[in-house]
């Protein structure tokens, strides 16, 4: 094996470990699942896992995928579905990482790239995805959608080499056939993304003007995506299966339908116009999330929800560096237009087309959850144009294969490490966005021993109507689907200046300093002396010391109703 191929997978080898390592960062303070929703993973895996079938009733129309996953990981190592469930997220979030290091490195294949700059190209991708914030958050969450990161670049490169390459046609038939029936049943928004990648990608394959047999079989396939994508969701709701996000689309249909024509023709303007106006168009559509942001942290922009902390802003304006390098390497991928350029370019416009259409549609909690899940999606596309800008930038004048001149190869190798380390480090600065509460900044997210413990006890001991803030109340309705009788609206009204709550209150420690996460709605908080005093004045049934104290309260007398 050569010194180029060695220092190459060295480098795939590194990138596998800090994504791994950095997916189990919460293993630190708990070994639970990081986020709520995968209290109900594991809670259906634990249940499927004893009855020997899954438990449909309780079934979302997007569980079974996810749900068989860690049901079959849990009886292959003997370990509960609650404490398998961070590792597997961590090993196929990190997996994502190495899926775009090979979408940069057939992007540079087709430029005919010198090993070392493509190697530069990759490292930044890799590096860079491995360790940004939002992306890491995202892809290390216990969500099935950290799964949909992984499949979805798969999905649209199996598709696209199924039009494009007659070589090995039927194994790309067989990997888009097995991903064209998983996606929906792994997960609805991520099927609405996958549907408008695919719609990308045809849209450049058609743009190529293919036979009529060719144009046919792609219409085919990404047609029948979208039929039976929407067909399965409809069957799942008559059949009583929650459908998540189908609603928003349907609201408004001719809304969507024009941000879907807006995508297939700028797909396919891209295949003619120049590079600046594709670094204006791109550059201009991502810098408004920004200012966009930055709007919300005065006013916010969706009503009813929260506003932007500032340092959650500082921390978000770092991933403007690889978004600067991004814009720089766009139009190397839309000169690609048949090895891997179309897949790129579909990827990174399908998510901007979700969010605008959120944005556009309506200002209320449920589009604001649809923006802030669509923009996770152009992190990947993002950070493999920004390796290519790098190595772009970095080797400009470089001498090339072609024997043009330029500057001395160690100049190029000087500027290439130092806006690596540029864009790195900046992917680094937005690390903590992964680990702390977006409404507070409180560290860390995610529920600890002692809270779930606490959780656990107020579910077996507690018969009537109980009030907490939205984490607790939506762990125990997940994990203990018996005894979901917990609600948040009495603790948001108490903070917000109203009444103590007439019920049993599972309250946190940090409701006097960072404040009760009341999730869509802003966060409140009372003072460490008000709840001292709260506590004192009632009966405290059961407390819990860690790094966020908890306490059950029952309020004195007769007061038992919220």
């Amino acid at each position: 094996m050569s010194d180029g191929r060695k220092g190459r997978l060295l480098l795939i080898v590194a990138v596998l470990a800090v994504a791994v390592a950095a997916r189990l960062t919460t293993l630190h303070w708990t070994p639970l699942p990081s986020t709520l929703d995968g209290f109900g993973y594991v809670a259906l895996a634990r249940d499927t896992l004893e009855t020997g079938a899954f438990p449909l009733t309780r079934f979302r129309a997007d569980n079974i995928v996810f749900t068989a996953v860690l049901t079959v990981v849990g009886a292959l190592t003997g370990e509960r579905p609650l404490y398998v469930a961070q590792p597997v997220v961590a090993v196929t979030g990190a997996a994502s990482c190495l899926t775009a290091m090979a979408l940069v490195k057939r992007l540079a294949q087709s430029s005919r790239w010198r090993h070392s700059r493509t190697t530069l190209a990759m490292g930044v991708v890799g590096m860079g995805l491995a360790v940004e914030g939002i992306y890491l958050r995202r892809t290390g969450q216990t969500d099935e959608e950290a799964l949909a990161f992984l499949l979805l670049p798969l999905f649209a490169i199996a598709v696209h080499r199924l039009l494009t390459t007659e070589r090995y046609g039927r194994r790309w038939g067989a990997v888009v056939v097995v991903l064209f029936a998983a996606f929906p049943l792994l997960h609805t928004f991520s099927s609405l993304i996958a549907a408008l990648v695919l719609t990308g990608v045809l849209a450049a394959h058609l743009a190529r003007i293919p036979s009529r047999r060719d144009a046919v079989t792609a219409l085919v396939a990404v047609a029948g995506f979208w039929v039976y994508m929407w067909g399965y969701y409809r069957i799942a709701e008559r059949s009583l299966l929650e459908v998540p996000y189908v609603d928003r689309v349907s609201a408004y249909p001719g809304l969507f339908l024009a941000w879907v024509v807006v995508l297939v023709a700028t797909l396919v303007w891209f295949q003619q116009t120049s590079g600046r106006l594709q670094r204006v168009t791109i550059g201009g559509a991502v810098g408004l999330w920004f200012l966009t942001l930055g709007a919300n942290a005065v006013q916010t922009v969706f009503p009813g929800t929260q506003t932007t902390p500032a340092g959650l802003l500082v921390l978000v304006a770092a991933f403007a560096v690889p978004v600067v390098f991004a814009v720089v390497g766009l139009p190397l991928a839309s000169r690609d237009r048949r090895l891997i350029g179309p897949v790129v370019l579909a990827l990174l416009l399908a998510p901007i087309v979700i969010v605008y259409f959120s944005l556009t549609a309506s200002l209320t909690p449920e589009y604001y959850g649809t923006a802030l899940r669509g923009q996770t999606f152009v992190h990947l596309p993002v950070f493999v144009l920004a390796g290519i800008g790098v190595a772009s930038v970095a080797y400009r004048w470089s001498p090339s294969p072609d024997g043009g001149l330029g500057t001395p190869k160690t100049h190029s190798h000087r500027l290439a490490t130092v806006l690596t380390v540029i864009v790195v480090v900046a992917a680094v600065a937005t690390m903590p966005i992964a680990f702390v509460n977006l409404d507070t900044l409180a560290f860390p997210t995610g529920a600890t021993e002692s809270q779930f413990a606490a959780a656990t006890f107020t579910a077996d001991h507690v018969d009537e109507q109980w009030a907490s803030d939205h984490p607790f109340s939506r762990i125990v309705d997940l994990y203990y689907p018996g005894a979901s009788n917990g609600t948040y609206q009495p603790t948001a009204r108490w903070l917000g200046g109203g009444t103590e709550p007439n019920c049993p209150t599972l309250s946190r420690a940090s409701w006097g300093t960072t404040g009760a996460h009341l999730f869509p709605a802003a966060s409140e908080k009372t003072t460490p002396a008000a709840l001292a005093e709260w506590r004192y004045e009632n009966d405290v049934v059961y407390d819990t010391r860690g790094l966020d104290s908890v306490y059950l309260v029952r309020p004195g007398g007769n007061r038992t109703s919220c």
